[in-house]
């Protein structure tokens, strides 16, 4: 039997408010893009002379524009929690099934093994360097050297030479 209760899902306060807070200053981005915009055609089109309210008309469209940004990215934020949030509840409940299915089938303590297993420890490699090398060539050498024995030539060895 599976000891997995029904849990109502919580409500996340700090992502309620990213959405809230990334639409609201999208909306509000959005609403001063627009009106800083239309009241600057207003303002070419009476061929206004004012540098201030000129000014002024053109941060008005800036931080309107950088809300709105702002803002969407806040929903991109609040999207890709959500993303992750699902995918941890998705490989949670997966974690769920397969304990689930490991729980029936053990259910003999047979297998158990209250004795410590034996662990075989390898040995080391052996690490030759350029001397050692050397050294063994030499030794090689010597023992070639002391191998040689003299054979009488045979009338077989007579023969053409190939190259």
């Amino acid at each position: 039997m599976s000891n997995a209760t029904t849990r109502r899902p919580a409500l996340n306060i700090p992502l309620l408010v990213l959405w809230v807070a990334a639409v609201a200053v999208a909306g509000l981005g959005y609403w001063l893009l627009q009106s800083g915009n239309a009241a600057q055609a207003d303002f070419y089109n009476e061929q206004g002379d004012d540098y201030l309210q000129y000014l002024n008309l053109q941060t008005q469209s800036t931080i309107g524009g950088l809300l709105l940004t702002a803002g969407i990215l806040g929903v991109f934020i609040a999207l890709a929690t959500h993303a992750r949030n699902r995918a941890a509840v998705v490989v949670a409940a997966n974690a769920v099934a397969i304990d689930d299915v490991q729980d029936l089938h053990d259910t003999d303590d047979t297998d158990d093994i209250d004795e410590p297993a034996a662990v075989e420890v390898a040995q080391p490699a052996k690490v030759e360097t350029a001397e050692a090398e050397a050294a063994d060539a030499d030794a090689d050498a010597v023992d070639v050297a002391t191998d040689e024995k003299t054979v009488a030539p045979s009338t077989a060895d007579n023969g053409p030479i190939r190259p």
